[in-house]
């Protein structure tokens, strides 16, 4: 991306209120272009023969920086008054085209996102020329994997907020705008730091730092309430673009910033992340990754929210399409994965919550539902955290639960002694994550009694009554029974009721 430039404020007053009057919104790109969600952006295409007419500022702010095609001297002058044509170029957004003077075309993408307006390297020239990939790049904020990374971050209030590898600096962006008091973002590239800077400007936004550094380098010895990262991931057989190396596992960076969280995380504090890391033949990717917080583990709780698991051959014949480096790539991922015993790699959210009391450290690993976002990793955070606590049984007993009609039991029938009969009993729900769970007989006559008008003592001497429990039965036992059925989303109680389910809005 050639270099924005940092020019004066009123420059970015004037672009500010270009982009308003504009109506340069979301909703508004996307009803004019035709598209379902603004990650759809990065389908456009410029058509140089028959380019995207021109009928008022939103139509040309949407082919100059997101479809990404030129624009004459005289549909500039028609559309973009003066004042706001030199701030556009003072501040290194467009350019003559070369060899082409009437013509201006955008140095950069510029698209409203996350109620925002965000600053990235294009992914189109005007004239269709493939774009070569930089060794400091900052990719758009409107990509599928970044989506996902904005919708695991909750929106409560928090003091002081860190934004490690920020990128384009969207999340810094919206939780300086939103929920955070103070906010930090670092980038190893003076490509992401110089994004960052000009679009908090853009966006009118005080509150937030920018500082170039490794990872927790330009921290120092600060700590924060909340901590962000979403760093590359992706396995690599040699050192890659500084912006995209992530080790043969691709666990370099992700390892390195876990391994920060004790110093920098402060009690009560979380942690999220969207990476990728392996399950490995004896050890899973949680457990790794707890291994990663060192003697203070214990002081941690650890989530992980599985999104999709690949296979190692998905990887190696991904990694050497991507590279062109054919079978004799592949080979070499072979043996690589097969040196680390690799059994897949776990696309996924990452959780990590500092404890603030003395309940013991939990780990969970789930597998995502119908809808995957901040509601349900909360519920799922606040629930683990708080059921940890023994004394909480008490509370379970005395609660009413009431059963997830989402719920499914799947029953084995086999055969013995001339007739089928009921062997094998499975709960299975898909919200608000995937989870399948054995369960006793009993316990089908059970969750139908689950109504929210009956305490789960009561239930319990339901079932001793009706000898389908024995009456020496601990309500202990019981009560970590329903704990389970809790965790997994097929029972709720008054405190811990199910987020509303809700489509995904980006």
């Amino acid at each position: 991306m050639p270099p924005l430039v940092i020019g004066p404020r009123s420059h970015f007053a004037e672009l500010h209120a270009f982009l308003i009057d504009s109506n340069y919104t979301e909703a508004a790109v996307c009803k004019r272009l035709g598209l379902r969600h603004p990650k759809d952006y990065l389908t456009l295409r410029p058509n140089p023969p028959s380019p995207h007419s021109i009928h008022d500022r939103l139509d040309l702010l949407a082919r100059l920086f997101l479809i990404g095609e030129i624009v004459d001297e005289l549909q500039m002058k028609t559309w973009v008054p003066a004042a706001v044509q030199e701030a556009m170029t003072g501040l290194g957004l467009v350019a003559r085209y070369p060899g082409q003077p009437e013509n201006w075309y955008a140095t950069a993408a510029l698209y409203p996102a996350y109620e925002l307006w965000i600053t990235s390297d294009r992914w189109t020239s005007p004239e269709l020329a493939p774009i070569r990939a930089a060794e400091d790049v900052v990719y758009p904020a409107i990509t599928p994997n970044t989506a996902h990374f904005m919708e695991t971050l909750p929106g409560d209030p928090c003091d002081s907020l860190l934004d490690l590898c920020t990128g384009s600096g969207v999340a810094a962006m919206q939780a300086a705008s939103k929920y955070a008091r103070e906010v930090l973002a670092t980038d190893i590239t003076e490509a992401a730091q110089l994004s960052v800077e000009f679009n908090r400007l853009l966006n009118g936004i005080e509150n937030l730092k920018v500082v170039r550094g490794d990872l927790y380098e330009a921290a120092g010895e600060s700590t924060f309430d909340r901590i962000l990262a979403h760093p590359p991931y992706m396995p690599s057989l040699k050192p890659a673009e500084i912006y995209a190396y992530g080790g043969e596992l691709g666990e370099e960076l992700t390892r390195r910033v876990i391994a920060g969280l004790p110093k920098h995380l402060r009690p009560g504090g979380r942690f999220y992340c969207v990476t990728a890391g392996p399950d490995l033949e004896g050890e899973r990717f949680e457990t790794r990754l707890r291994s990663w917080l060192g003697e203070r583990g214990p002081e941690f709780d650890v989530f992980i929210l599985e999104r999709q698991l690949f296979e190692p051959s998905q990887i190696a014949h991904r990694q050497a399409a991507k590279t062109r480096g054919g079978l004799e790539e592949i080979e070499q991922w072979k043996k690589v994965f097969d040196r680390y015993r690799l059994e897949h790699m776990v696309y996924c959210a990452v959780v990590v919550q500092r404890k603030a009391g003395r309940t013991p450290p939990v780990t969970v690993r789930r597998r995502m539902g119908r809808r995957f976002g901040s509601a349900e990793i909360e519920w799922l955070r606040i629930w683990e955290t708080t059921a940890a606590d023994p004394a909480f049984a008490c509370e379970i007993l005395e609660s009413k639960p009431v059963a997830n009609p989402d719920l499914e039991l799947h029953v084995i029938h086999r055969l013995g002694d001339g007739a089928l009969a009921a062997k094998d009993f499975t709960l299975e729900t898909n919200y608000p994550f995937t989870v399948q769970c054995a369960i006793r007989p009993w316990a089908a006559y059970l969750l139908p009694r689950c109504d929210g008008k009956t305490t789960a003592r009561e239930l319990l001497v339901f079932l001793k009554e009706n000898e389908l429990l024995a009456a020496e039965e601990p309500e202990e036992l019981f009560a970590d029974f329903l704990r389970v059925l809790i965790s997994g989303g097929f029972l709720e109680i008054e405190e811990f009721r199910l987020p509303p389910h809700g489509a995904v809005t980006f």
